[in-house]
């Protein structure tokens, strides 16, 4: 799978709540924005709102919950 495949599926979850996993830590949020190269997600984190940049290039899987469609590299 591509870069452009995975852009393409990200941005169709664009407000939705979704899982990321990454080679470092897993989050759970509503995924907000899809660049070329980062993701925006707002997650909460200790409690507090907040907005997470996380590279492309980090992310294994990238899941909507509740439908169980995924996209992995």
């Amino acid at each position: 799978m591509s870069r452009k495949d995975f852009m393409h599926f990200a941005s169709e979850l664009v407000g939705k709540e979704v899982e990321v996993i990454t080679n470092r830590e897993t989050y759970t949020g509503t995924l907000e924005y899809v660049g070329s190269d980062h993701i925006i997600l707002a997650t909460r984190i200790n409690g507090r709102r907040v907005r997470l940049a996380i590279r492309i290039a980090l992310i294994i899987a990238l899941f909507r919950l509740f439908t169980g469609r995924a996209f992995t590299f």
